[in-house]
């Protein structure tokens, strides 16, 4: 059952200039939020028991920084800042991804989307040490390795994505180093976005 829900192999990559885990500001950001498995430590406790049936919260302020990142050399949202906006913006961050960190620990609801193009309510949770991501749909759960995951495409990055399920610009992808992947779609471009920016830190701070 389960591997019909979003599941599906990639057959061309995001390309060279498109790899996440390459992006010198992301990655900048990662270092500074090391201290994020504290967070999953201090926090599973207060969510044991939790029903999970949340919704991700997006900040009131949050932009969308990275949709046209790919077509310049100097990564978004970075462009003409002073080190104090700089610092501010980085502050705002790492509040976003403690938020984040919080929901997905106890467990949220997401959009998967079916190889036929349909959606399907998927919950998704991390453990406390963030290290993997668990879907559930009814009765079946799939882990997935932080790790494995060698790219997070969303936007205008999923139009070099070539998979057996139908994407469009609200959705966020997945892809693992076996050349598997699974896709959600949000309700707009703030929400995909807020998840898909997250996930990336999230990923960065495992290296």
């Amino acid at each position: 059952m389960f591997g019909h829900l979003g599941w599906c192999c990639r057959i061309e990559s995001c390309g060279a200039n498109e790899q996440i885990l390459q992006q010198p500001a992301t990655a900048r950001i990662a270092n500074e939020l090391m201290d994020l498995r504290l967070l999953g430590d201090a926090t599973r406790s207060q969510n044991d028991g939790a029903d999970g049936n949340g919704s991700l919260h997006i900040p009131p302020d949050f932009s969308v920084r990275s949709i046209d990142s790919c077509n310049s050399t100097t990564p978004s949202g970075y462009v003409n800042l002073t080190e104090d906006q700089k610092t501010k913006e980085m502050l705002k961050l790492q509040e976003m991804i403690k938020v984040f960190v919080k929901e997905v620990l106890q467990g949220v609801l997401l959009d998967v989307v079916l190889e036929d193009g349909s959606l399907m309510a998927c919950r998704c949770r991390m453990d406390n040490k963030l290290s993997i991501v668990s879907l559930q749909v009814r009765d079946i759960v799939r882990d997935i390795r932080m790790t494995d995951i060698q790219e997070i495409c969303s936007g205008k990055e999923l139009e070099r994505i070539n998979t057996t399920t139908p994407l469009d610009d609200l959705c966020a992808t997945l892809v693992m180093s076996n050349d598997q992947c699974v896709s959600f779609k949000f309700k707009d471009v703030l929400a995909r976005e807020h998840f898909a920016t997250c996930m990336k830190v999230l990923r960065l701070a495992l290296d």
